[in-house]
């Protein structure tokens, strides 16, 4: 819905239960082949919008939108023709669009005296570019319908805080929570709220690849994480699927962290205390 003045008593009360249903609404998910995409995906259908499900992948793409009932589309989010052929793509097929979340993100591990320039750029193009790409071509779109709408991103603990071999990263990631409260700014009176949700750890297909991964790496981050475990794709879309909600409907430029609370933990190594005679 594009921004409007409601006049209201303030006991009135809305149907709280129906405020996380999307149903006749259209939703793009931007890498929506796998993880954190794929139970986005799910989510969104799952609460009644049609979904187009987004990956470079085609197989990935046409599995997944067969699996929820929504679209398949495939192309390289990142190249500004093939973000404007989507978006004409949805108004096409589906004539409507409520809201976007751009799952798209990678990171590679080095030591910051150790990146090329096109190792800085290639971070630019796969965090930044394309969440830059989809906020321009859908709040166009949803400008020229007049319906608002919601566009939501995967940002990152990661351009909050700081571990070795993730400069690049984190700098694009805290471009991005950047981008999302500047644009929030810009397209509120639109009707339309761009918001973020920053993981930490998350055991994704990804990840349980990468060599990475290891048992130690995941007992280290269960015990400096106050809830005790290491998120799964479907905690992240969970998030995702509320801030694409009506249920948020007055929330926007913001980042939610999503990490268990690892993020606030001061680890403080203590000597042991004084045995006592």
């Amino acid at each position: 819905m594009s921004a409007e003045w409601v006049d209201r008593d303030a006991d009135w009360s809305p149907d709280y239960g129906s405020l996380l249903r999307l149903d006749g609404e259209v939703h793009v998910v931007l890498g929506g082949g796998f993880g954190i995409g794929l139970q986005t995906c799910r989510a969104l259908a799952a609460n009644g919008a049609t979904v187009v499900c987004v990956d470079r992948d085609e197989e990935r793409a046409s599995l997944v939108a067969k699996e929820v009932g929504g679209v398949a589309w495939t192309g390289d989010i990142t190249d500004r023709d093939a973000m404007a052929a989507l978006f004409d793509f949805v108004e096409e097929t589906c004539g409507r669009l409520d809201g976007v979340v751009d799952i798209v993100g990678l990171a590679m591990y080095k030591p910051m005296v150790e990146l090329s320039d096109d190792d800085w750029t290639w971070h630019l193009d796969i965090v930044v570019k394309h969440a830059y790409l989809a906020l321009t071509f859908a709040s166009r779109l949803m400008e020229k319908l007049g319906s608002g709408g919601t566009i939501s991103f995967v940002a990152s603990v990661a351009g909050m805080t700081s571990s070795p071999k993730t400069s690049a990263y984190g700098a694009m990631k805290a471009a991005l929570m950047s981008l999302v409260r500047t644009s929030a700014v810009e397209l509120g009176p639109l009707g339309i709220r761009v918001n973020a949700a920053a993981p930490g750890v998350v055991r994704t297909p990804r990840q349980q690849a990468n060599p990475r991964w290891t048992h130690e790496l995941v007992t280290a981050n269960v015990e400096n994480t106050p809830l005790r475990k290491v998120a799964y794709p479907s905690d992240i879309a969970s998030v995702l699927l509320f801030l694409s909600s009506p249920l948020s409907g007055h929330v926007t430029g913001q980042t939610i962290t999503v990490d268990g609370g690892n993020s606030i933990v001061f680890n403080v190594v203590s000597p042991e205390p004084e045995a006592k005679a």
